[in-house]
């Protein structure tokens, strides 16, 4: 089933360009990553907009797979998730703590449990919980090497003890511990077996100091697929249930994992220049002899990244051909060679997608700008459409207009 995930503004959008999204994909990885660890939970982590591919839609088709848990980094979506009716367990770790917030007393009201990375953190969610007259549900961040959040390894015992003494007032449950380690995409590097060393220590603190934490996670998704005897209780994948390489030694297919995502767009201009031709800005490219050129009405307002200028990545008309010219706020220009081999205005270009459809990937294009998928899929501008192709699932949304 095709769904079209925008209800205003759709046909001007088209015009410039796609983003497909199969959930069958994200269902497919899902249920390949779950195979592979012996963690009895396994978190979904849809933050960024579910890294770009639309939240509450992949977080839907991430638990019909057999996710047991959701992960976000920012509280508004962890909010999005229950007001589109969600209940499943989510975690959030990136929040303001202020004892007038609102968004966390919406959190604690709505079941999202929180991470707590400092003494004063808790300070302010146990206020707001003791103020709601019920106990927030949170998660202990150890910094074990990232220096992001999360409390250190000599401020943990301060943190623990006020986490038991928070429990025994009724304001806070700790439902787990948690770190993220810093070669987490290296998963040979000697610093994650000292990051998992201090972790269980800290597990240790924890329960000597009168917790009892059920859930213990450390996993993303290169550990889920290279290091399984750090999945603990609960693995956190990320950017492997999307399709893309966790680590530059890692082949997503080699796992049964596909990506998720395509973005195409509709030629709308083909036309023949002679040699000695300046294309786009400061003519950083000149053609050396005659030259089809064909016009793409994406750019970097799109989230397409001037990098990829002399690289053949896009795939028109069954080929790869290369981005000539340096890409503009809202197009850039394809070479069809000295014929136009049949390219035609509205001729669908694919810029990255699927490789086994003969697509770029956006792993390769993250590489053609000396970055990584991730960025390539996070760039992409909300102004394009989101279509979806939807696995069999009950959505409780149906019937309901709602914008990815």
């Amino acid at each position: 089933m095709r769904r079209n995930a925008q209800q205003t503004g759709t046909q001007n959008a088209v015009l410039s360009g796609q983003v497909s999204v199969d959930l069958s994909a994200i269902s497919d990885n899902v249920r390949a990553l779950r195979a592979l660890t012996s963690a009895a939970h396994f978190m979904a982590v849809v933050k960024g907009n579910a890294y770009g591919h639309g939240l509450v839609d992949v977080a839907q088709a991430a638990l019909a797979a057999g996710a047991d848990w959701l992960g976000t980094a920012q509280l508004t979506e962890a909010l999005a998730l229950r007001r589109a009716g969600i209940t499943a367990p989510v975690l959030s770790w990136l929040y303001l703590a202020t004892a007038s917030s609102d968004m966390i007393r919406e959190a604690v009201d709505n079941d999202v449990d929180m991470s707590l990375g400092s003494t004063a953190q808790l300070d302010v969610v146990a206020g707001i919980a003791r103020s709601l007259g019920r106990p927030a549900a949170v998660h202990l961040e150890l910094d074990s090497g990232l220096s992001r959040g999360g409390a250190r390894a000599e401020d943990w015992p301060d943190l623990v003890a006020a986490a038991r003494a928070a429990e025994v007032a009724g304001t806070l449950t700790v439902r787990g511990v948690w770190t993220h380690l810093a070669w987490a995409d290296v998963p040979a590097h000697p610093g994650n077996a000292a990051a998992v060393a201090a972790f269980e220590e800290a597990v240790r603190q924890a329960r000597e100091a009168g917790l009892d934490p059920q859930l213990r996670h450390v996993s993303s998704s290169a550990n889920i697929l290279d290091r399984p005897e750090f999945a603990f209780d609960m693995v956190r994948a990320g950017l492997a249930i999307y399709g893309l390489a966790p680590a530059d030694h890692l082949d997503p297919a080699d796992y049964g994992l596909r990506p998720a995502l395509t973005v195409t767009a509709p030629v709308v201009l083909v036309k023949k220049v002679p040699a000695g031709t300046g294309v786009s800005y400061e003519h950083q490219a000149i053609t050396h002899e005659a030259r089809f050129l064909g016009l793409i009405p994406l750019g970097y307002a799109d989230g397409i990244p001037k990098g990829i200028s002399g690289r053949s990545i896009v795939r028109l008309g069954g080929r790869r051909v290369p981005v000539i010219g340096k890409v503009c706020m809202d197009q850039f220009m394809v070479d069809l060679g000295p014929e136009s081999g049949g390219v035609c205005v509205g001729d669908t270009a694919v810029l990255f997608g699927d490789p086994g459809t003969g697509a770029a990937s956006a792993d390769e294009w993250g590489a053609a700008i000396g970055s990584h998928g991730d960025e390539i899929i996070n760039r992409i501008a909300p102004r394009l459409p989101r279509t979806y192709e939807c696995p069999d699932y009950e959505d409780p949304r149906d019937g309901v207009p709602h914008v990815a």
